[in-house]
């Protein structure tokens, strides 16, 4: 008589060989063993691609009992040359002593120079996809070895910075728009569109710790694109008016002065319509402007008539300042092109699909009016 447990015999083989097959951890990935590039930097020069990455401590990120991030080095800084982009990062993967991953980027910088090669570029960071289409991007005038070694503040993770949170200090001040590649990409793909792209910087001796001036990332003028070319630059004083059209705004301060009186104000609220009006080969525009205001502080007496109108006033001139300038740059600064693409089809391709065609200083009519909701603890008359 057979045993019962012969005839499970076959049974048990074929399990025994399927557990062979079993994938185990043969393929694990040692974190200590990656390198992960956060931040990249793209400049041009002499016909080659010079390229920087920086490279984030997980000390730095990591955070102990007492919740300050733990000590030594927080980043490092590699450079590397090459005829493309691809072949320079082969080159800083060379010298990195790790496995390099550009996976966890989150920002990239593009030098100016750089810019005259906007298609290579970004052929070299999207054709792949390691790159996601969420990492911020800025342009720089700046050298990298300055750019990428800045300080922190309160001795934080490089992570804490407008290098890599752009959206902290555009919810306080809303000049600079933060831009990622997604929006980047659509809006150079677009060529009706008129991109303000943010120029980072570095500056020294803002704040200090002790007695040592740190060097920290700011935002600094903005470089103008269109089309993925590079059509100028404009400094933060000719673009002031930007603010008062972006659709995201979120909150901006205007100085108030009136009959020798002064006071601050908070915008927290700007709506803006802008109507074009086709007129033969020409066109002219109005763009309207609503804004919501509170007093945040005051010397001397002012009337909450006097002060709506003043800033209505001053945003008036902001707006025609920054319009005027993107004339005399032929850059289309308050979408006006955009505008005919989308509302005036047929005028679009006839006259304004060109690229030397621009409305002139005198084509663009600007209404402002301001709302005063709150006046903190004191009434106005």
């Amino acid at each position: 008589m057979i045993s019962p447990l012969l005839h499970k015999v076959p049974k048990l083989v074929v399990v025994l060989s399927a557990a062979l097959f079993l994938s185990g951890c043969w393929d694990k990935v040692d974190l200590q063993n990656i390198g992960y590039v956060t931040a990249m930097g793209v400049d041009y020069e002499e016909g080659q691609f010079k390229l920087y990455g920086e490279m984030i401590s997980f000390n730095s990120v990591a955070k102990t009992e007492t919740g300050s991030a733990m000590p030594g080095p927080k980043k490092w800084i590699g450079h590397s040359e090459g005829q493309t982009i691809q072949i320079a990062l082969m080159e800083l993967v060379k010298s990195s002593q790790y496995q390099l991953s550009i996976e966890n980027l989150k920002t990239l910088v593009i030098h100016e120079r750089a810019m005259r090669e906007l298609d290579e570029v970004l052929d070299a960071m999207n054709r792949q996809r390691a790159a996601r289409y969420t990492i911020w991007v800025y342009g720089t005038r700046t050298p990298f070895d300055q750019l990428f070694t800045t300080d922190q503040i309160f001795n934080q993770s490089p992570l804490v910075s407008f290098l890599y949170k752009p959206d902290l200090m555009f919810r306080q001040v809303s000049m600079y728009r933060p831009l990622n590649m997604q929006m980047f990409i659509q809006q150079q793909y677009e060529r009706a569109y008129t991109t303000i792209l943010t120029n980072i910087t570095m500056v020294k001796g803002d704040w200090k710790t002790g007695r040592k001036p740190l060097s920290l990332n700011v935002p600094q003028g903005s470089f103008i694109m269109n089309n993925r070319r590079l059509i100028g630059y404009i400094t933060e004083s000719e673009m002031k008016g930007l603010r008062w059209v972006l659709p995201d705004f979120k909150q901006e301060m205007l100085r108030i002065e009136a009959d020798g009186h002064r006071a601050t104000v908070a915008v927290d609220q700007s709506v803006s319509r802008l109507s074009g009006m086709p007129q033969g080969d020409s066109a002219r525009f109005k763009l309207k402007v609503k804004l919501r205001v509170h007093v945040v502080e005051m010397k001397g007496e002012l009337t909450k008539q006097q002060v709506e109108a003043e800033a209505s006033r001053q945003v008036h001139e902001e707006i025609k300042r920054t319009y005027e300038a993107g004339v005399e740059k032929h850059a289309d600064l308050l979408q006006t092109r955009l505008n005919l693409y989308r509302y005036h089809t047929a005028f679009w391709k006839k006259y304004a699909s060109k690229d030397d065609w621009m409305p002139g200083k005198g084509d663009m009519t600007i209404e402002v009016t301001t709302k005063m909701t709150n006046t903190g603890k004191y009434d106005l008359e």
